[in-house]
């Protein structure tokens, strides 16, 4: 073990109670007055490094949309939820002690948030602050490193948000506060950078589009979801008969009513043809993009009705399950792995890798009877990749095993003389 450690960076984000009580009070409401023309030009201005007002409308997008609340929570949170395990690349000493280093390392990390700094987990928490990144392209955190007195080292990871930073040269940068234009560089081992896909650029477009023909659907209901009154008198314009006639009408209705006189005509003009509104179809065609976006299908609506829906979507499901969990074992593994590993070991090849858990296959018995025709057939299988295969974690070292059990004896019957 290298005794002679390496230094660490400092911590670079200003995390005081000032910057983050700044930070809070310069927030708005981005949502407000947001149309299609604003939001182009905020797309434009990310595309070019600027974050701010983008990063401000995708967040307020995720927490006030009923569906992207719904589907973005589920896909980052399904990330999270099977655990983790440390593997290695071989079975010598050296892969044991980088493994168990990490494993210690990983189970005592912190997670928090830098404007919600009450938020505090481990390390399901930081998974799920790093799926961020699938919907905003960037989830960062910067990495409070805590070496300890024993030699061993863990961390603190601050969730920083994405209009903290500017990518105007490429590279994300920090901006010390909130009226800078110009980032500093960030140090590789200081900051965790995780880079996705970031759907939130279609489910903004998307959420417009739905939002739009919702407040339209909303004037119509306000207009027309209550019947009207029409009423007719003989009576001449201005009489008392007309207006005790508008009296009784005004006291019996609050709105959409009228009075005339016989044989008046009022005819009420509807673009919709048979007097169907295309508000609904809309709004569920852009909740269904959003779906499509984040879980990869839809069981509520068409998938269902079309009856083979259900299995291509769980499909589909499975392949981003599988992706996001390989995606942040990687990003983990070269940017935060490598920095513990370096301190304890130094320049020594890495032996060792996080690996995050999935759900379980669902053909497993198909899996297994190909994996022992292959046996018996005299083809190597490898263990590791046996372990990765049916989601079983390596034993710890020291870890009591498992063993088959033995083969009963023989029964021994006498024989006849």
């Amino acid at each position: 073990m290298n005794e002679a450690r390496p230094n660490l960076p400092p911590p670079q984000a200003d995390l005081s109670a000032e910057r983050v009580q700044l930070s809070l009070r310069l927030r708005f409401d981005p949502l407000r007055g947001l149309s299609p023309e604003r939001l182009a030009a905020d797309l434009d201005q990310f595309r070019l490094g600027f974050f701010r007002n983008l990063a401000l409308t995708w967040d307020a997008m995720e927490r006030r949309d009923d569906r992207l609340q719904a589907v973005a929570a589920k896909r980052k949170k399904s990330a999270a939820r099977h655990g983790w395990e440390i593997l290695t690349t071989s079975d010598s000493p050296a892969a044991r002690r980088q493994q168990a280093v990490l494993h210690d390392f990983y189970n005592r990390l912190t997670a928090t948030t830098a404007l919600e700094p009450d938020e505090s987990g481990g390390f399901s928490l930081l998974v799920r602050q790093m799926m961020d990144a699938v919907g905003k392209r960037y989830a960062v955190h910067e990495i409070v490193w805590q070496p300890q007195a024993d030699g061993s080292l863990t961390a603190r990871f601050v969730h920083c948000p994405l209009w903290w930073f500017e990518g105007r040269r490429g590279k994300l940068r920090y901006l010390a506060n909130e009226m800078a234009v110009e980032g500093a560089e960030l140090d590789p081992d200081g900051w965790l950078v995780t880079v996705g896909d970031g759907i939130m650029e279609a489910c903004a477009v998307a959420y417009m589009y739905k939002h739009l023909p919702l407040r339209d659907w909303l004037a119509y209901s306000g207009k027309f979801g209550l019947p009207g009154l029409l009423a007719e008198t003989p009576a001449q314009k201005d009489s008392p008969e007309w207006d005790a006639m508008v009296d009784a009408v005004r006291d019996f209705a609050n709105e959409w009513a009228a009075v005339v006189s016989q044989g008046a005509k009022i005819t009420l003009v509807e673009t919709a043809r048979g007097g169907e509104t295309p508000f609904q179809p809309l709004v569920e065609m852009m909740n269904e993009a959003i779906t499509v976006l984040w879980r990869g299908g839809d069981l509520g609506t068409r998938s269902r009705a079309q009856g083979v829906g259900a299995t291509l979507q769980e499909s589909e499901t499975d392949i981003l399950d599988l992706d996001d969990a390989q995606w942040i074992g990687e990003t983990l593994t070269t940017q935060v792995s490598r920095v513990v590993l370096r301190y304890h070991f130094g320049d020594a090849p890495q032996l060792a890798y996080l690996k995050l858990r999935t759900a379980e296959r669902t053909h497993v018995a198909a899996d297994l009877q190909v994996d022992q025709f292959l046996l018996q057939a005299g083809v190597p299988l490898g263990v590791q990749a046996a372990l990765e295969r049916y989601n079983r974690a390596e034993p710890a070292p020291g870890e009591p095993r498992l063993h088959a059990p033995a083969a009963p004896a023989p029964t021994l019957h006498p024989t006849r003389p």
